[in-house]
């Protein structure tokens, strides 16, 4: 009996020194992988190194560059001519917008697109935003040859927000495989005129439908733009043609036409949209147009809704603004009002004068240098979120931050 204890208590000293050795192993393995040092990501691939980039980029961008970057301009012609080559080298813009007269078949669009995408206009090669309005109904290009939406009221009108997402998303998905990367769309306007082009008369409604168009668009792969801020819904008049004026007092903009735009802007993250400002006056707060107007742009989108995004105008050619500013005074009017983009869709020579106009003035001092690079700043930013991939950004923030 006595033997066979103290069998017993050898063998339990020994499992006991065996447990002690493996055990303590095992645990400094243990202890050795929690402590180890993990890779981290790579900084081109982090928000930080991101917005690094985008820093250094603005910095090394001359200012001809910066103010290329904010211009948006249309093209003529269906194929990518020496002489618009030059003209947007000359301004090193940064998007450019098609139409009905740039567009003939699939085929061909993509190849204009392709053609845009290997221009070089600015020193880090920044891509450029490749738009097209694309809304469904009245408002499509190319019906023939491109997927083709039912206008935004008869969306609404099925009372199935689902039915949103399914067009914007397919037509999101179409002008991407025609080499579009940003839609103008969708319109958050309440009304029931403005041809079928809203979703709906309550702001309830078009809240519901038109996040879901912005939705679609989104899970698409393309940029979207809600418009036309703060709301034309009001207007009796169309801008495209002549000053549209809407007098209603500030409370039922603000809790009204407001109720759409403030909610995709507290929904989504807003590198992955636009906010394009319509060209409406609303006395009420501003005797200029919304598009011209700091009141509305800097105090209302900016400090009471927090958007930190990029602010576009509406195309500064239609007669709501270009009857009442030359080109020479209509970007800079924008600028300092709190815009991002200026956008002028159709004659070449008047995009040169809103580009060399608001060069000078940034030399004059006229406009800060400062808004400029915030502007600009925002506007790569998007980009390389959006249109640049992780090995091409990788390449970029070698080339540029030098890390």
């Amino acid at each position: 009996m006595h033997t066979m204890k103290k069998q017993f208590t050898l063998c339990a000293t020994l499992l006991f020194i065996l447990f002690l050795f493996f055990g303590c192993s095992a645990a400094e393995k243990g202890h050795s992988q929690a402590v180890a040092p993990q890779p981290a990501a790579e900084t081109w691939a982090t928000e930080k190194g991101i917005r690094e980039l985008a820093d250094t980029i603005t910095g090394k961008m001359s200012l001809e560059e910066k103010i290329g970057q904010m211009m948006f301009v249309g093209i003529h012609g269906t194929t990518l001519t020496e002489n618009t080559k030059k003209t947007l080298a000359e301004m090193h813009v940064g998007g450019v917008i098609l139409f009905d007269r740039n567009m003939e078949n699939r085929e061909q669009v993509k190849e204009l697109n392709t053609s845009l995408k290997a221009l070089t206009l600015n020193t880090c090669s920044l891509p450029l935003f490749l738009s097209i309005d694309q809304e469904g109904g009245l408002v499509t290009r190319m019906k023939q040859h491109a997927y083709t939406a039912p206008p935004a009221s008869e969306i609404g009108a099925t009372g199935k927000p689902e039915e949103a997402y399914k067009h914007a998303n397919e037509t999101g998905k179409d002008i991407r495989e025609l080499g579009f990367n940003l839609d103008f769309a969708p319109v958050l306007d309440i009304s029931s005129r403005m041809h079928g082009r809203c979703y709906g008369t309550t702001p309830r409604q078009v809240t519901v439908f038109g996040e879901q168009a912005c939705r679609g668009l989104k899970d698409s792969g393309v940029l979207f733009t809600i418009k036309h801020f703060p709301g034309m819904g009001r207007s009796e008049t169309d801008p495209h043609t002549e000053k549209s004026v809407v007098n209603v007092p500030q409370q039922t903009i603000l809790q009204e036409d407001l109720q759409p735009f403030r909610h995709i802007i507290d929904q989504y993250p807003h590198y992955q949209f636009m906010v394009m400002a319509g060209h409406i006056r609303y006395p009420a707060f501003d005797s200029k147009p919304a598009s011209l107007s700091p009141v509305i742009l800097k105090q209302m989108l900016r400090s009471q809704l927090g958007y930190q995004g990029i602010v576009i105008t509406d195309d500064l050619d239609m007669g709501a603004v270009s009857e009442g500013y030359k080109p020479e005074e209509i970007g800079i009017v924008a600028i300092q009002a709190g815009t991002d983009i200026l956008l002028s869709c159709h004659d070449p020579a008047v995009q040169q004068r809103i580009y060399r106009s608001t060069l000078q003035a940034v030399k004059d001092g006229k406009l800060s240098q400062a808004d400029i690079d915030s502007s600009v700043r925002r506007i790569v930013y998007c980009k390389l979120k959006n249109l640049v991939d992780t090995a091409q950004r990788e390449k970029l923030y070698k080339q540029v931050v030098g890390k």
